[in-house]
């Protein structure tokens, strides 16, 4: 994530905060996210300096109409100074606010097979219980992963897999 990126969902958020509106802004900035995701090429359009700015303007007006003013008040900010490509770290910055905000924290899990509801429901709450926050999990899947689980989160990553195991026996019987 850039400083401008940081920037620019910080001060959407406390906007958003303010008005006691972060769930639409939450929910509007992730549709532009999905929207530009799923089609670069509209991206490249409402970009190109080739068509006017107000016409470029006027692409977001009816695409995202139904957005919160925040929300499409910052993308017409980003259009006018060549930066849409920014909107996902903007919202990678206004989530981590909210998050902390609320107490929420996302944990990616990793594993070769996905996990029963039980495993989910097990993880979830040894979690909670150790970090005294609201567990959000997502699921990777990595045939690499031989047995056991990866966890990343806050920066960190807990590596109960197989392999994992293996290596911290070696580093432990290679020391002198």
């Amino acid at each position: 994530m850039t400083a401008l990126e940081k920037e620019y969902g910080d001060a959407i958020y406390a906007l958003a905060t303010e008005e006691d509106c972060v769930d639409q802004v939450m929910e509007g900035l992730e549709l532009a996210v999905g929207a530009f995701r799923e089609d670069p090429g509209y991206l490249t359009l409402v970009q190109n300096p080739a068509l006017p700015k107000e016409e470029r303007l006027g692409l977001l007006d009816q695409a995202f109409a139904g957005t919160h003013k925040y929300v499409l008040h910052l993308l017409k900010l980003l259009c006018e100074r060549a930066g849409l490509g920014m909107t996902a770290g903007c919202l990678e910055q206004f989530r981590a606010l909210v998050y902390a905000q609320r107490g929420i924290l996302p944990v990616e899990v990793i594993s070769a097979v996905p996990l029963t509801p039980a495993q989910r429901e097990a993880l979830t709450q040894t979690l909670s219980a150790r970090t005294g926050k609201t567990i959000e999990l997502h699921s990777k899947l990595d045939p690499a992963v031989l047995g056991g689980v990866k966890l990343r989160y806050e920066g960190r990553e807990l590596d109960g897999t197989a392999a994992g195991r293996l290596d911290a026996l070696r580093r432990l019987l290679a020391q002198p």
